[in-house]
């Protein structure tokens, strides 16, 4: 963990490798990429785990829109930067001027620029803006049921409450949603559609006069799952109408 004691860590060729996920990867990094925590914990071999200020900064680099990185869409950590420029862009000894350039007094040019730039409207709290590179990323983690769920909501005019069964038949009614239709009603999906619904904006919401949570719609106890936007009344109106 002594990589952390950094001002700047770069972390080169970002990608699933396979020996961690990069969602276990992503869940991994929030302690370190913001804070709070004001202070990590170092455990460094042969001396003791001591505390350091949490100041590193840190910059991932990688060539892969698609599988590298992963993003959610509501994430408010990562600043995405991409360029589509290729080595044939560059003449032979570009980078070699360049560091020569640096070598030579370029360093100072450097941090007198950065030293005169005006921050003083930069918010650091702020999240950073969502670029297209951003978009890419994170459409290319999204799972294809998501994309039809999101279709199917659109289709029934995102009501304020809804059950996997009104969805499945809204599915249903459209002849190219048959398939989609029958992987909402297969019982090995219950696990999953809590999470792509949730995704979609929508939430489970518990009915706390039953033990099992569920709520009786025509005869039939299941989950109701309401707009993530709506207050506890609107949600709890939205399911009585129901």
């Amino acid at each position: 963990m002594d990589f952390l004691k950094s001002v700047v860590l770069r972390i080169s060729e970002a990608r699933d490798l396979g020996d961690i996920s990069r969602y276990d990867f992503y869940e991994a990094m929030k302690a370190y990429i913001a804070a709070p925590p004001d202070v990590l914990r170092i455990d460094e071999k042969n001396l003791r785990e001591h505390s350091i200020l949490n100041c590193v900064g840190i910059i991932y680099t990688t060539n892969h829109k698609q599988g590298g990185m992963f993003l959610p869409a509501e994430d408010r950590r990562h600043f995405v930067a991409w360029s589509d420029c290729k080595k044939a862009a560059f003449k032979a000894d570009y980078w070699g001027d360049f560091w020569r350039w640096l070598d030579n007094g370029g360093d100072r040019h450097v941090a007198a620029h950065l030293a005169a730039l005006d921050i003083s409207k930069f918010n650091p709290k702020a999240p950073p803006p969502k670029t297209e590179a951003f978009w890419e990323i994170v459409d290319s983690n999204r799972a294809p049921e998501e994309s039809e769920l999101t279709d199917v909501l659109e289709l029934m005019t995102h009501p304020p409450a809804v059950t996997i069964d009104m969805i499945a038949v809204a599915a249903g009614t459209k002849g190219e949603n048959l398939d989609f239709a029958e992987w909402l009603r297969d019982r090995k999906n219950n696990r999953i559609l809590p999470h792509r619904l949730e995704k979609c904006g929508y939430v489970a919401i518990r009915n706390e006069t039953e033990s099992s949570g569920r709520w009786k719609i025509h005869g039939k106890r299941q989950t109701v799952y309401a707009r993530f936007e709506l207050s506890n009344d609107e949600r709890y109106n939205a399911i009585k109408a129901l």
